[in-house]
């Protein structure tokens, strides 16, 4: 399979699930590909963050609550159209969960905005460690 520089969210997305796909089975065969993946992976991210222009104090958490202010949603709303608990947007608001790569989908689905965007590191609120897409 050849790979070329990602310009679409579908193939973006295309190749994330590739991605996870190669990391999961873990042969050594794919390891060049894996590493091809990650860096083009890594440019469209970077590439969107500049597009978007998110300050870099807006981690991704910030986003989600300036998005709902703006999108004029309540928690329960965005829960209903992403089709998940409320408690789950609740908990990610209050730095207690971190944004899954699906929930990342989903979110970058929803308002129209590249994955990137909810993919940042941030912490979560009692650890002091960083949290990433899981």
């Amino acid at each position: 399979m050849e790979f070329k520089r990602i310009k679409t969210l579908k193939q973006y997305n295309k190749y994330t699930d590739l991605y996870e796909e190669l990391v999961l089975k873990n042969l050594k065969k794919d390891a060049e590909k894996i590493d091809l993946l990650e860096l083009l992976i890594e440019d469209f991210d970077n590439k969107t963050i500049l597009e978007i222009g998110i300050p870099e104090d807006m981690d991704p958490v910030d986003l989600l609550v300036y998005l709902l202010e703006e999108n004029n949603l309540s928690k329960s709303e965005l829960a209903r159209q992403l089709n998940v608990s409320r408690q789950l947007i609740t908990e990610i608001i209050n730095y207690k969960r971190n944004i899954s790569k699906r929930m990342v989908m989903k979110l970058s689905e929803r308002f129209k905005i590249k994955p990137a965007a909810f993919s940042q590191e941030y912490e979560l609120k009692g650890n002091t460690k960083k949290m990433s897409v899981a």
